[in-house]
């Protein structure tokens, strides 16, 4: 099936109107003309927390800087059991029992309409706060949430999103996706609201809107690049880019795909700087991450190793060959936290583990089971 029908037919970033699109004229005059608004993008969604300034001064330095004070609820969501909220929408929740939460700020779509990013990206940089949802949208798209569904079905897509492996037979392609149709308007979502990264695209408010929901690390590190003055456009464009692209299957790579005219144009006019702005595709791995990863995940079944296999070894050389399985078989990304750990590294050989190497990469990650902690 051609790119053509499943988009709807025809070249949707080329609309004309009435006896004109018949005859692929340019009309003479402005008679029976219908502008086509401009791609708008705006931030939609902002969920933030901050451990490093009080509630107390939190509200105060808020309501300094929109010139008035909040109500004051004694109910929360999301754990938290006050709210105090401004004229606009824009809340902070607190929760005085469990300082450990911290301080939430919130502001949904309306909120962020009314206050503006910059004055929301002030507040957060101001408070020192850590994105934990973050929402953005571009406006009066040429597309429909039909057409870009038709395309995902026929696996059209170059997606993080995998295919479903409970899938039946003739469904195995499939990738994670829903679609609401109701008189007001359609939506199609795409991939999985518990993910980090998830897309929608809808058409109930008169226009064409496509949204992507960003969550925790990636959502921090969206507002960052937005807070460093990156434009909102193209960082749009950017996690758009690499969520998803509707191709043309011409090669056996996905990711080397030509992607379909209509949406390398829609990447194109979000990306209005030029170059698109680069986002790493998964967040940074840190020894914090590490540690919290292993103690949720892989303790439980080292608790079993050891009851198991402890009882007839000594556990400390069982643990001496885990570790040592462990380095023959990690990859770059885990040698490359070994040496960011710091510490104990320098110690061994200074040269080789500076935090700034100026190495090659293979002598750099040229560890070996002496170079590990005991």
């Amino acid at each position: 099936m051609s790119a053509d029908k499943l988009t709807g037919g025809g070249a949707p970033w080329g609309v004309l109107t009435g006896s004109m699109a018949a005859r692929h004229l340019t009309p003479t005059t402005n008679r029976g003309v219908v502008n086509t608004p401009r791609l708008t993008t705006s931030l939609h969604w902002l969920a933030a927390t901050t451990q490093h300034v009080d509630t107390m001064t939190c509200v105060g330095f808020i309501s300094d800087v929109l010139g008035y004070g909040p109500e004051v609820r004694p109910t929360g969501q999301h754990g938290y059991t006050a709210t105090f909220k401004w004229y606009g929408g824009l809340r902070l929740l607190d929760n005085e029992s469990r300082p450990e939460m911290g301080v939430m700020l919130l502001a949904d779509g309306e909120t962020c309409d009314h206050h503006g990013f910059d004055q929301l990206a002030y507040i957060y940089q101001a408070l020192q706060m850590t994105a934990t949802r973050l929402d953005l949208a571009a406006d009066h798209c040429r597309f429909t949430p039909s057409a870009l569904r038709r395309l995902w079905l026929a696996d059209r897509v170059s997606t993080v999103c995998k295919p479903m492996k409970d899938a039946l037979i003739p469904r195995q392609h499939h990738r994670t996706c829903k679609w609401d149709s109701s008189p007001t308007g359609d939506t199609f979502y795409m991939g999985s609201r518990k993910s980090t990264q998830f897309a929608r695209c809808y058409n109930m408010r008169g226009f064409t809107r496509f949204e992507m929901e960003l969550k925790q690390e990636r959502a921090a590190q969206t507002m960052t690049a937005l807070c460093e003055a990156s434009p909102l456009s193209s960082t749009l464009g950017a996690a758009i880019a690499q969520f998803v692209k509707f191709v043309d299957l011409d090669d056996t790579n996905r990711h080397r795909c030509t992607v379909l005219p209509f949406w390398q144009k829609f990447l194109d006019t979000l990306d209005n700087s030029g170059a698109i702005t680069r986002l790493d595709p998964r967040p940074a791995p840190t020894p914090e991450r590490l540690k919290g990863w292993i103690e949720s995940q892989v303790a439980p079944s080292l608790a079993v190793y050891e009851t198991l296999f402890g009882k007839r070894d000594d556990f400390d050389d069982v643990r001496r060959n885990l570790r040592k399985i462990g380095l023959e078989n990690a990859k770059p990304h885990h040698k490359a936290l070994i040496v960011s750990g710091g510490g104990w590294l320098s110690s061994v050989n200074p040269e080789l583990y500076n935090p700034l190497p100026t190495l090659p990469l293979s002598r750099h990650y040229a560890l070996s089971s002496h170079d590990l902690p005991a």
